[in-house]
């Protein structure tokens, strides 16, 4: 099937798509909204409770291996190339093979300042129902601010992915974040569902190249 991840950014992130919540969208706060359907990706948003924060979900079937999506996401000198709207991004500190740090930035459109923060990343693996679970949290500490750009106050990230086959994977991606400041609603509006759809199509292309093939990973 065609598939065209946040990777979590993210990812993606896609990072800084999402408005503070007004009172009319409080009211369906818990029903998800299907913001993109298109070659097998489906972007859903809704308003969470009693919070500022809106969330986004990506599902999908993504044509590879748990190795090579953990390779992928591991990777991080190669987001420019996926991550929709990623201006930087660069390791700052692995644990191990299953938990590492990264700084990602943001590029928003004149005259919105872009947006930055630092994730911690972790994987989890459930090897008796093969379901991988990549969890993303901020963490600010790990990176001064820099001048001239906005720091993401809260992100939060889940992938739960499920081996279907060896070459093939069932995808769910969640994610919410505080993009700090305010971001015109025709800017959210534009980037909602361009965002993370555009990002999970890029993917799929840079996952198959052969530098992702045959890895192992200690957790799988």
């Amino acid at each position: 099937m065609p598939v065209t991840w946040n990777i979590n950014r993210f990812l993606a992130f896609i990072l800084l798509i999402l408005p503070f919540s007004s009172a009319s969208q409080e009211q369906n706060h818990n029903a998800w909204k299907l913001e993109k359907d298109k070659n097998g990706i489906r972007v859903y948003s809704r308003h969470l409770t009693d919070s500022k924060l809106k969330e986004v979900k990506v599902t999908c079937e993504l044509n590879a291996g748990l190795s090579q999506l953990a390779a992928f996401v591991s990777d991080i000198d190669h987001y420019k190339e996926a991550v929709y709207r990623v201006a930087e991004a660069h390791l700052v500190k692995r644990v191990s093979d299953r938990e590492f740090y990264y700084y990602s930035e943001t590029e928003m459109v004149w005259p919105v300042s872009n947006r930055d923060l630092v994730i911690h990343m972790e994987f989890e693996m459930d090897r008796a129902t093969r379901t991988l679970r990549i969890h993303g949290t901020n963490a600010p500490e790990m990176a001064p601010p820099k001048k001239g750009i906005v720091r993401i106050p809260h992100w939060r990230s889940l992938w739960t992915v499920q081996e279907l086959d060896g070459k093939r994977l069932q995808v769910d991606y969640t994610f919410a974040v505080d993009p700090g400041g305010e971001l015109p609603i025709w800017l959210v509006n534009a980037l909602i569902a361009v965002g993370p759809y555009q990002s999970f199509a890029n993917m799929q292309k840079v996952i198959s190249r052969p530098y992702y093939q045959n890895r192992t990973f200690s957790f799988l």
